[in-house]
């Protein structure tokens, strides 16, 4: 019994570690999804569920002034075109929350 224990104690403790630490990360990454699609919905002036480029620019710098995703980068270096060229997947000239959520996930 007591090698079974020697077995068995750490592997729940190392379990235990990895899901304590795995909860918040999870917690953490939809807390920023949703202040992600608050700062889109805030963006969208025209409430179209688009973003044009101007949009874009409102979108990555409410996200930079919380520190999500790459906004910061993208503002501090002015590269909100580039960003705005990368995010248009189908290149229709606007940006849709799916393809902002495709971005998030490369």
């Amino acid at each position: 019994m007591r090698i079974l224990s020697r077995i068995i104690t750490p592997l729940v403790v190392t379990t235990l570690a990895h899901v304590a630490l795995t909860l918040p990360a999870a917690a953490n990454d939809n807390h920023k999804r949703a202040q992600a699609q608050t700062y889109f919905q805030a963006a969208d002036v025209d409430k179209n569920e688009q973003l044009n480029q101007s949009e874009f620019k409102t979108f990555i710098n409410l996200n930079a002034d919380h520190n999500l995703g790459q906004a910061s980068s993208v503002r501090r270096l002015g590269m909100y075109t580039k960003a705005f060229k990368k995010a248009d997947a189908n290149g229709d000239g606007v940006v849709t929350k799916e393809e902002i959520a495709a971005q998030a996930q490369q």
